[in-house]
């Protein structure tokens, strides 16, 4: 069974908990020294967490094997043309324009889908 790192859960849920503080000051447009300090301390950890993330990820993904490596890359792929035809087919039925920041999205979406596990679990043969 694979299980979660307790590091990994405790960062994740700090990020959450300071989403969700930084979420509540920016809705009700607080104008105070403190609100502007929390709101900026929480994008800084947000964007260490993001660097953190994708660090851990990389080093994972290096000590993965040819087979699984290819596995994933195919999963990525897959998922990324599926929802980006979603993507284009909405655009299509809403006339809006197809615009090439429109595939930021998708791409983000399949490497969640196809490299989640990666980082956040622990009991695998690259970690």
């Amino acid at each position: 069974m694979r299980r979660l790192h307790p590091v990994n859960v405790g960062l994740f849920s700090v990020f959450l908990m300071s989403l969700a503080v930084m979420m509540l000051i920016v809705y009700n447009d607080y104008d105070s020294y403190f609100a502007m300090v929390t709101v900026i301390s929480c994008l800084v950890y947000f964007f260490l967490y993001v660097g953190y993330v994708a660090i851990l990820s990389f080093f994972k993904a290096i000590r993965m094997d040819r087979k699984e490596k290819k596995a994933r890359i195919l999963r990525f792929l897959a998922w990324f043309v599926a929802l980006s035809a979603i993507n284009i087919a909405m655009s299509l039925v809403t006339s809006e324009d197809i615009r090439p920041l429109d595939f930021f999205v998708p791409f983000g979406m399949a490497t969640g889908i196809a490299f989640f596990d990666v980082t956040f679990f622990k009991k695998r043969r690259y970690s």
